[in-house]
């Protein structure tokens, strides 16, 4: 079933990023929430601690204090560029998101943890 899902999903949410013209627009500060929402919210869920199918594929909790403290920038901006180990994870190039936005999507990420 996993499997399955896999090799559904990857194709899916880029079909979806596509279709809501993700390629053709980029990122600013006012709508980073958007773009949270239409690029990463299907597995990191809304409130970052992961959605249930971004459980089952072992995406981290953003409002985990360790968590947050265990990744640099850097190392945040080169997983959302090149990707993970995680054979789910949609690299947000692909999805269309600018490598230019991905200062205010982190901004956004850290905000999850209080």
């Amino acid at each position: 079933m996993k499997k399955i899902f896999s090799c559904c999903a990857i194709p899916i949410t880029a079909m979806f990023g596509l279709y809501f013209g993700f390629a053709s627009s980029t990122v600013n500060a006012e709508d980073v929430n958007k773009t949270y929402k239409d690029t990463c919210e299907l597995c990191h869920g809304t409130d970052g601690k992961g959605s249930e199918a971004g459980k089952q594929f072992g995406v981290p909790d953003f409002t985990n204090a360790d968590y947050q403290k265990s990744r640099t920038d850097a190392q945040m901006k080169e997983s959302m560029t090149n990707g993970t180990k995680n054979p789910n994870y949609v690299k947000l190039s692909d999805l269309g998101v600018d490598a230019a936005d991905l200062d205010a999507l982190i901004t956004l990420v850290r905000g999850f943890c209080k």
